[in-house]
């Protein structure tokens, strides 16, 4: 199962609920100290743990500003912190089917919470049209008019099951022929897939529905690896689950090597010792794959007998074997040195891939959470972890990190960031934390290491030579243009150059200095669009002048054919299209006819500001929320595309291509 979205509430800061989408691989959470970022992982970590397991304590955990009046009004054991909605995989339906009896339709999915009492509750869920989508097919209902009569604006089994049997009986005439036998399998068939419908299961369903529930692994600093270990002392610890911090790293380094702590106390402890090493150079190599800061370190191992005080009867006690982690430096000569007194992001490197390695070959579906990972690297080595999060890790099992470094952000997975913002002041303490798509136009202080994610990228374009670069206004503007074009490439059709490096100058009025200081070195273009367009066009084609930037690489929306002068983005989509995005972002919906007509086009943009004033809306709308829409919502939006809406996207791509 993958994690889709994900909603906390009543949980330490979180004092409402907020609701999360999470990306299938990699989701960022930024914010500044404080913020909530961590309580967030902490939520999710508690759900379904992988390892350090902790519980829930309405005492402790609750906002304690509204514990005694909330306690008052209900039982908080029963509250829900955290829950997770799932999307199911393939393996995930044939199991599912043979929990349930029936194959799981299409959009199923699965809702988990974890209650504040400690349990863990989850359940199927699927839209009764999609229920009957797959009851249909499997009675032989084909007829679109007795699907139509059938499944009516009905929202319960029996309602459904009732309008199939007055189906049957009205076409049938008191006679049993093949349409009226095939509605009549409809009741029986969609009883079969009552779960889906309505989410309940037996105590033993429930369960095994629980075990198919990805695990959440959680890896902070406090789980680094020890220089050495008493191994005796691990091995009584893990008998009774008191663990202390870097315990379960080391149990899962122990593991790598297919041993535990109290194999190591026995006579062949030598042989053992050579396993963990054959293990740990398979770990090494991964570790030097993306460590770059220095090359020619080399783990060893080595133990030692260390010993120990008499007992309460002044009786000797046998010595406790000690598991020393070295490592070789070849760059200074080989001295060997004791792991903690390495670089402390040498040390969290090497930790993070010793506690993961335990589900890195694994097909088990598991979540990792990386609260502040790589805060102790350099720049530099931060972006060899961030190649591996999204080049080796995302790919193969879900992450959500969250972070303050711009060196550990990717500009260009805009889409994938979630803006963490801890509103409470000490008038209104209640706001609590808020969980927000990345927006450049708000919340500076939040959103800075995005900002300077974006410049460190123009620095390494301006001094490295890499591809040119493309100024658009905002936000808005890069998702369109990305989403818009990956679909155009899927379809064989022109799309922007891979190399191009959009790059959102956070207003127009920016357009003029970015061409004129970039363009100096660096091969730049320009989407210009908005309200401004004429001033601004003047201003950026003086300076492309100045910086030998040729004008033809200068592309203004509002002198395409057919559109206003002063066009958006937005204009590019046909105006169907774009208020299909814009009536899924937004509170107040928009028909075509609510909009003015003139004789000469205007931008879309403005007319949705005069009919939100006629719905007495202000005229302002947030713009950015119908271009995260269509991340949100692409599979479905290019299924009722129009051709008018790809036509103007090419015709734009090809111009910023030429």
């Amino acid at each position: 199962m993958l994690v889709t979205s994900v909603e906390i509430e009543g949980f330490r800061n979180i004092t409402n609920k907020q609701t999360m989408e999470v990306d299938p691989e990699v989701t960022c959470l930024i914010g500044k100290n404080e913020s909530g970022k961590t309580t967030v992982l902490k939520a999710l970590h508690r759900l379904n743990p992988a390892n350090n397991a902790d519980d829930f304590h309405v005492t402790t955990d609750y906002p304690r500003r509204n514990l005694a009046r909330d306690r008052r009004a209900k039982d908080l054991d029963t509250v829900a912190p955290v829950t997770a909605v799932f999307e199911l995989e393939d393996a995930d339906f044939d199991v599912i089917e043979e929990i349930v009896g029936v194959r799981p339709p299409a959009r199923t999915y699965v809702r988990a919470s974890r209650l504040y009492d400690g349990s863990l509750r989850a359940a199927m869920h699927c839209a009764l049209k999609d229920v009957l989508a797959d009851v249909f097919e499997e009675a032989g209902v084909d007829d679109e008019d007795d699907q139509k009569v059938i499944a009516g604006d009905h929202t319960s089994v029996e309602a459904v099951s009732a309008a199939a049997k007055a189906r049957a009986r009205e076409i049938g005439g008191g006679k049993k022929t093949a349409r009226a036998k095939a509605i009549e399998k409809v009741p029986p068939e969609l009883d079969r897939r009552r779960q889906y419908v309505e989410g309940g299961l037996g105590d033993d369903e429930h369960e095994q529905l629980i075990e198919l529930l990805p695990k959440f692994f959680y890896f902070s600093t406090y789980e680094m690896l020890p220089g050495d270990c008493d191994l005796h002392a691990l091995a009584e610890r893990a008998k009774t689950q008191q663990w202390r911090n870097g315990d379960e790293t080391m149990m899962s380094l122990l593991r790598l090597a297919g041993e535990g702590p109290d194999d190591f106390l026995d006579e062949d402890y030598a042989s053992r010792k050579a396993e963990l090493q054959a293990a740990s150079l398979d770990l090494s190599a991964q570790v030097f794959q993306y460590w770059k800061q220095n090359e020619d370190l080399t783990v060893v191992f080595d133990t030692d007998l260390i010993p120990t005080p008499p007992d309460t009867n002044n009786q000797p006690q046998p010595h406790h074997r000690l598991l020393k982690i070295e490592l070789r430096d070849d760059r200074h000569g080989g001295v060997e040195t004791n792991f903690s007194t390495r670089s402390t992001g040498f040390q969290w490197f090497f930790s993070f891939l010793a506690a993961f390695s335990v589900y890195r070959d694994t097909d088990e579906r598991v979540v990792v959470l990386l609260d502040e990972p790589g805060t102790s690297l350099h720049g530099e080595a931060q972006g060899d972890f961030l190649r591996y999060v999204y080049g080796e890790l995302g790919p193969k099992q879900q992450v959500l990190y969250t972070t303050h470094s711009q060196h550990m952000i990717d500009p260009t997975r805009y889409e994938t960031m979630r803006a963490i913002h801890d509103q409470a002041t000490r008038a209104d303490p209640n706001l609590g934390v808020v969980i927000t798509s990345v927006s450049l136009s708000a919340d500076p202080k939040t959103i800075l290491p995005v900002e300077a994610a974006l410049g460190y990228s123009v620095a390494q374009h301006l001094f490295l030579g890499a591809g040119p670069l493309l100024a658009v206004e905002g936000s808005s503007d890069f998702v369109f243009l990305m989403r818009m074009s990956d679909y155009l490439v899927s379809q064989g059709r022109t799309g922007l150059n891979p190399r191009l490096a959009i790059i959102p100058v956070g207003g127009i009025g920016n357009m003029p200095a970015f061409i004129a200081v970039m363009g100096r070195r660096l091969a730049v273009r320009a989407l210009i669009d908005g309200a401004e367009t004429t001033k601004v066009t003047a201003k950026v084609l003086s300076a492309a002048e100045a910086a030998n930037v040729d004008a033809t690489h200068i592309t203004v929306i509002g002198q395409l054919e057919g559109l206003p002068e002063t066009a958006d983005i937005e204009d590019l989509f046909s105006t169907k299209d774009y208020l299909w995005l814009y009536n899924r972002a937004t509170e107040v919906p928009i028909n075509e006819e609510d909009l003015i007509t003139t004789d000469k086009p205007l931008p879309i943009l403005k007319c949705i500001g005069i009919a939100r004033e006629k719905q007495r809306k202000p005229r302002d709308f947030d713009h950015v929320g119908p271009a995260h829409q269509l991340t949100r919502d692409k599979g479905a939006f290019f299924e009722q595309v129009d051709d008018e809406t790809l036509d103007r996207f090419e015709m734009v791509f090809k111009k910023l291509t030429a």
